[in-house]
Parts: structure tokens; C-alpha cells; sequence
């Protein structure tokens, strides 16, 4: 629960779930140079509550006025305002090849943004600037890989060689 939405709105559910499975230690896997194999995925949502207090619900201020106490509107809330919302999916793999010397993994992921929060501007005219609201959805996915190879390892020099790539649509 976030005490920044108003109380019909406070509570979210986020969950997770994930798992790996390590084939190099399956009795039916028997492949010398591979010291380990391992696919892996997980998924889960999480809330986005960063926003400042209150935006749920109007604001005033007193205020000077021509030399009499005035009241000003200095926020227009929205009790509408509730979390925000990111599900991440990754699946991918991991490897270990000739005794450590080639390690690395490739994955895949995919980030879904839902109920967007983000203040929406208004004419200034009003009195404030913007009232916040969920506004949208974005997705992000693309793929990862890393890779290291040990290209020299001995008592006086070792020498590794590190990659990693990314592509990412927005």
C-alpha cells in the first residue's frame, strides 16, 4: 500500500516467479568441455509510487490579498492516480566452456510499463501547471549477451578479453 493514491486506490498486488535449470549436472548430460549449461527465466511486476504526497486530493494555500487573507487553489488533485506498474519477463542462457576459459550468457527481456504517472500539463491560466494521471504504456525489449574469454593464464600473466552487446527497442 502507498498512502500517496487515495484509499480506494492504495493497494497493489506485485509478484515474481523464476527458475533456472543447471542441464550440465542432468546424469544424461555427459559433455566433457562444457562445465556448465544453464537455461533460465523469470518474471514479475513491480509498482512505481514515486511521485510527491497528496496528488490525489485538491490543495490550497492562504495568501495575501490586496491586504486581506485569500485562499489559492495551488494543486488540482486526482483520486483517479494509482500505481504504476512494470511486468518484466527474462529468459536466457548461461555457459562455461574448456575449463573457464569462455564464459558468458545471451538473454532476452522484455519490460512492460502500464498506468504511466506523469503530470499533465493544464493552461496556466488555472491557477497550476499540471495534474498528474496515469497516462500511457511503453515496452522495452531487446537482448543482452556477455562473453569472456581467457586468452592467457599463467603464474605471471593473465590476459581476458570481455564482451557485451545489447539491442534495445523502445
Amino acid at each position: 500500500a502507498s498512502s500517496r493514491f487515495h484509499p480506494d486506490h492504495r493497494w497493489g498486488n506485485f509478484w515474481s516467479l523464476g527458475g533456472g535449470w543447471l542441464i550440465n549436472q542432468e546424469s544424461w548430460f555427459n559433455v566433457r568441455w562444457v562445465d556448465m549449461l544453464k537455461i533460465k527465466a523469470s518474471i514479475g511486476s513491480q509498482g512505481n509510487d514515486n511521485i510527491a504526497d497528496y496528488l490525489y486530493t485538491d490543495m490550497y494555500s492562504i495568501t495575501n490579498s490586496d491586504g486581506e487573507i485569500g485562499i489559492k487553489r495551488g494543486q488540482i488533485g486526482n483520486p483517479d492516480i494509482t500505481w504504476e506498474t512494470n511486468t518484466n519477463f527474462n529468459a536466457g542462457i548461461e555457459f562455461a566452456f574448456l575449463d573457464n576459459r569462455i564464459t558468458g550468457g545471451i538473454e532476452y527481456f522484455n519490460r512492460m510499463t502500464t498506468d504511466m504517472l506523469f503530470p499533465t500539463p493544464v493552461a496556466p491560466s488555472q491557477g497550476y501547471s499540471s495534474i498528474y494521471k496515469n497516462v500511457g504504456d511503453m515496452n522495452n525489449y531487446g537482448v543482452e549477451g556477455d562473453f569472456h574469454f581467457v586468452i592467457l593464464n599463467n603464474k605471471n600473466v593473465q590476459w581476458d578479453f570481455n564482451l557485451n552487446a545489447s539491442y534495445l527497442k523502445n
